[in-house]
């Protein structure tokens, strides 16, 4: 008897040595697919649009996959210039090229044109979502050195959040090891397999990271297939739950279980015409919701029926089973864009602005809102942010995009409206605004003798037209400011 205990710890003491050695070569084998980028970016001046910001520097980490493509946060090679990658094992920097970026979900792929930088590196596969208490292991760059850095953590939680950098509703991990600046963009693994990109932590705790997980990175690899990069779908309505008995007996699903009441159907969605204010929803896919908006996910976790939506690419079909008048309906709706007014980061490209009197106007965005710091979500006008409310309002009144009078340049011409900042622009002549290029038009061909703008807040501004043009170079000759609007709006004046 002694003898098999012995040679059963021996066998166990083998077994533990050899799995040992085989993730210590795991963890060798997939150090040098995790990369370090080195970033020189440019970024705009968003709220004084003719201008940037200057020249800056940063680092992140990022992943080699298969077929030579590089995966990274979109925030890392945001407004680059110029992007290069080193691996570990080796000194020399790579210059790498971006392949697509994604704005909502925080993705970007890149390569490396030069073949040697490939030689002899293994990519990672990708894993499937990790469970609740799952052992993972977070490796990058993160700052305070320049080594390579492995953290272990545990997932804590697993939820649709928006993510940062879009105010997207997305699916999220949260892991209880650190994500620092530099770490972003690098891989959260799991028994050798990529469970997750670094993306965000949280700057008022200590040892709480968050984590963009495979289905994510799944959806924004298949939407690449065709070699361009449309997003995530929305269904384009927002719900209320239905907890309330009242509530359930009034709308006539007392007899359900579960739904959710629709307060809101926007304009320009695919349920713009199909379903209603009113209607309740009881299931997608024959997915039963929930009467707080969640369903079942995996054993005991629910997540909200956003994630449903989520899975999908556009134009693919939902199937939705309402209530309406106490009538069971069901209807299929082929999904599209998700369209914010509030639009968001646009990667490689210059502001909008067009300035009319020393009025400068330009289009609402994230990175407009990023003008008012780190913390731009609470610093931001309320007017601008209400419009972020919730999962980021649709459109409402049919409008492409949301413009904004950011500031008054002092002149004679526009006295008494210096101190007028940060109004949404309603109406220009009595024309409802609807997209920058409405207001451009007017404000460009305009031959009244006056020149009313209208803001949401029911402010009027009343400029005198004649002689516009010439004070309007004036003031931009004053103050240092090359040209009355920015390059696109010149190709549209043309």
């Amino acid at each position: 008897m002694k003898e098999d205990q012995v040679l059963k710890k021996c066998k166990c003491l083998l077994f533990g040595v050899g799995m040992i050695f085989f993730y210590s070569q795991a963890a060798a084998d997939v150090r040098d697919a995790v990369l370090k980028v080195y970033v020189t970016s440019n970024s705009m001046d968003y709220y004084r649009p003719w201008q940037s910001l200057g020249s800056t520097s940063m680092t992140g980490s990022a992943t080699i996959l298969s077929g030579n493509r590089i995966l990274t946060n979109a925030h890392v090679i945001s407004d680059h210039t110029f992007i290069q990658l080193r691996k570990v094992s080796d000194p020399q920097k790579y210059t790498a090229r971006v392949l697509a970026i994604a704005y909502d979900c925080d993705l970007a792929l890149l390569t490396v044109d030069d073949p040697k930088f490939f030689e002899g590196v293994a990519s990672l596969e990708l894993g499937d979502l990790p469970k609740i208490q799952d052992s993972v292991t977070v490796i990058g760059y993160p700052e305070g050195g320049d080594k390579l850095s492995v953290t272990e953590g545990v997932v804590s939680r697993i939820e649709i959040t928006p993510y940062v950098q879009s105010n997207r509703q997305l699916l999220t991990v949260q892991i209880d090891a650190a994500v620092n600046p530099g770490n972003s963009g690098g891989p959260v693994l799991q028994r050798g397999k990529l469970v997750g990109i670094a993306m965000q932590g949280m700057a008022e705790s200590q040892n709480i990271g968050y984590m963009i997980p495979p289905p994510v990175i799944r959806h924004f690899l298949n939407d690449l297939e065709d070699g361009k990069y449309d997003g995530f779908p929305a269904l384009g309505v927002e719900v209320n739950n239905t907890e309330n008995h009242t509530l359930r007996e009034f709308y006539k699903i007392h007899e359900q279980k579960g739904g959710v009441l629709i307060s809101k159907v926007m304009p320009m969605s695919p349920s713009y015409g199909v379903l209603q204010a009113g209607d309740v929803i009881l299931d997608l896919d024959k997915i039963p919701i929930g009467v707080d908006g969640t369903f079942q996910f995996r054993d005991s976790e629910r997540l909200g029926l956003a994630h449903i939506i989520n899975e999908k690419q556009l134009q693919q079909e939902v199937k939705v089973t309402y209530v309406r008048e106490g009538e069971v309906k069901t209807v299929t709706i082929a999904l599209t864009p998700f369209v914010p007014m509030v639009l968001p980061p646009k990667f490689f490209s210059k502001p909008q602005y067009y300035i009319y009197g020393g009025l400068v106007f330009t289009v609402v965005s994230i990175d407009l809102l990023k003008a008012w710091g780190p913390k731009w979500w609470e610093q931001a006008p309320l007017d601008v942010l209400y419009y972020l409310a919730g999962t980021g309002r649709l459109n409402e009144k049919e409008r492409k995009e949301l413009i904004i009078m950011t500031q008054v340049l002092p002149d004679n011409i526009n006295v008494g409206y210096h101190n007028y900042q940060n109004e949404i622009v309603a109406k220009v002549n009595g024309v409802e605004i609807k997209a920058f290029r409405d207001l451009v038009s007017i404000l460009h061909n305009s031959k009244d003798k006056y020149t009313m703008i209208e803001t949401e807040n029911n402010l009027k501004i009343i400029l005198d037209t004649n002689g516009i043009d010439k004070v309007t170079q004036e003031i931009l000759q004053r103050n240092n400011i090359p040209s009355q609007y920015s390059d696109d709006v010149g190709k549209w004046l043309k």
